[in-house]
């Protein structure tokens, strides 16, 4: 009985962990739906690796977009940020090109964040798309980024 509860336990934590950015627009590019998948990318990490960083999820999918194809996009990233607590975004050309937005945390208190970035070159658009969780600030976040540049 007591393996069947564990089993159980640890079945609704994977799920947790995996559907992390359930309930956002942008799910759907997460799961792969409108993108081919050998033209995505997709990066995924929790646990122990990401402590240092005050983060517990981290999820990525790069990919590349025709120009009729990127609005939806767009639209997918500005109906998430409707909602957010707080966003910097930053368009060109009536284009959203780059966005960091606050999510509303979990019902446990994590903070979440949506990054988004992207760079036409010829018509295709260059994608990038993450999703954080923990409980890491905005601040942290920056810090993070910035030493990684020097």
């Amino acid at each position: 009985m007591m393996k069947r509860l564990i089993s159980i336990f640890f079945a609704l934590l994977l799920g947790t962990v995996l559907f992390a950015q359930e309930g956002l627009f942008v799910e759907e590019l997460f799961e792969g739906r409108g993108i081919a998948p050998r033209q995505m990318k997709k990066t995924f990490i929790s646990g122990a690796k990401l402590e240092p960083y005050r983060l517990d999820t981290y999820k990525s999918i790069t990919f590349q977009m025709r120009e009729g194809l990127f609005h939806t996009v767009e639209v997918l990233v500005e109906q998430d940020a409707k909602s957010a607590v707080d966003k910097q975004v930053e368009y060109v050309n009536d284009h959203l090109t780059y966005a960091v937005i606050t999510l509303n945390p979990t019902y446990t208190g994590l903070n979440r964040y949506l990054c988004f970035q992207a760079k036409q070159n010829n018509g295709i658009w260059d994608i990038t798309l993450v999703y954080l969780r923990g409980t890491a600030s905005v601040e942290d976040l920056e810090k993070m980024f910035n030493k990684r540049k020097k």
